[in-house]
């Protein structure tokens, strides 16, 4: 792949498949900080003395300070460059990690996962802008194809590592491990990253850029097929905060098993994208989405039946559930077309506010499994369907505007 540098080469930068896999570390860190310690819940409230409600929020609070976060790096990077502010945020992500590995109590973790959320934001969204200030056209779009893919990979194989390292070190490794990932990451950035945004003197102000999210919240446009990808969200990330007391403590697999079953259900949301470009070219507007939201509807009302007919076993469980994921494959890259194609000149913007809606549809996802009154089963499907449901009412009343 022919890569030509935009920028001084001093530092030397990375070039080629190289800096691709770098760039995708980067926007893997957020993901990893989710999923890697999934494994470890019942484990970290047991040495933390704490609840399974406040375990989960760990998760919670990380996804708000990833979606906040999202709002306010993008601009800062535009004005003042990628280069600094990608070194801070690496280092914020190995000092807080470090921390996390040596807290003492479930409060002491939850302020430090918040810090954790923002680092972690910055690798991600500057991977995006990175890749966009150094290639073009087609290069851009095979670029950025191939660190997404990648990335979505990632809560396939994470919960796998963080399993095998909760059964021989326990949870502290694994927030050590992050935190050596961002060292490594950092001194990276340090030798051979130079700055590549060159635009920095022609950047909007920064309270345009805000005002630009205003903008954006009034069009139908955008708002329509955020709220699907919003609502899909909001069941995947209740998923990820319920199965370790789905497949661990009701189940009985133990850690290192349990890290397998992502590796699996990975599969049907990567089926789902690969599905979802040949059915947009059959059916226009918004009828690829509705049927990815009915498909995870059936999967989650499937579950919920199975919660109040008996004791479901672990493969129908999975089983339905990879019905919803399918589903949530085809929703939410279509999702994000549609939400951006009408905003040409505000891209950055859309791209930033559907990463704040997505992780605070997680967030939301995950705080509601902790509030509703009901044993893991049946809350998970009812927090999946009730997405499901507000994901197709909107999609319905907006498809006449789909273009």
């Amino acid at each position: 792949m022919s890569m030509e540098a935009t920028v001084a080469t001093k530092p030397a930068r990375l070039e080629g498949k190289t800096l691709l896999f770098f760039l995708t570390l980067l926007a893997a860190l957020g993901m990893l900080a989710t999923n890697m310690y999934l494994a470890s819940f019942p484990s970290l409230g047991k040495d933390l003395s704490a609840t399974s409600a406040q375990v989960k929020l760990t998760l919670t609070v990380f996804l708000l300070g990833f979606a906040a976060g999202q709002l306010v790096i993008g601009p800062l990077s535009d004005k003042f460059g990628r280069r600094l502010l990608l070194l801070s945020g690496l280092v914020l992500y190995a000092l807080t990690s470090a921390s996390i590995a040596i807290a003492v109590n479930i409060e002491w973790m939850l302020g430090l996962r918040v810090a954790q959320a923002v680092a972690a934001c910055t690798g991600t969204v500057l991977a995006r802008a990175v890749a966009r200030d150094l290639f073009q056209g087609d290069e851009l779009t095979r670029s950025l194809g191939f660190v997404t893919t990648m990335v979505a990979a990632a809560p396939g194989f994470s919960p796998l590592i963080g399993g095998l390292i909760e059964t021989f070190f326990g949870w502290r490794a694994t927030f050590a491990l992050l935190a050596v990932v961002g060292i490594f990451a950092a001194l990276v950035v340090w030798l051979r990253v130079p700055e590549t945004h060159r635009q920095r003197a022609s950047a909007p102000s920064i309270g345009r850029a805000f005002a630009s999210y205003f903008t954006l919240l009034v069009k139908r446009d955008f708002i329509v097929p955020t709220l699907a990808t919003t609502c899909a969200m909001a069941g995947l990330f209740a998923f990820f905060a319920s199965s370790p007391g789905i497949f661990i403590e009701r189940f009985g697999v133990s850690p290192a098993l349990f890290g397998l079953i992502p590796c699996v259900t990975v599969f049907a949301v990567f089926a789902g994208g690969f599905s979802a470009p040949r059915l947009a070219k059959r059916w226009p507007g918004y009828r690829p989405i509705i049927l990815g939201l009915v498909m995870m509807l059936i999967g989650s009302g499937a579950m919920l039946a199975l919660s109040y007919a008996g004791n479901p076993g672990m493969f129908q469980v999975l089983g339905v559930l990879l019905f919803f994921l399918f589903g949530m494959g085809v929703v939410n890259p279509l999702s994000t077309v549609f939400a951006l194609r009408p905003f040409p000149e505000m891209a950055g913007a859309a791209s930033a506010l559907i990463g704040f809606f997505q992780m605070a549809g997680g967030a939301i996802g995950t705080m509601l499994l902790g509030l509703l009154p009901y044993p893991i089963l049946p809350a998970l499907p009812m927090v999946m369907a009730g997405g499901a449901v507000f994901g197709l009412l909107g999609a319905s009343s907006g498809r006449k505007t789909a273009k």
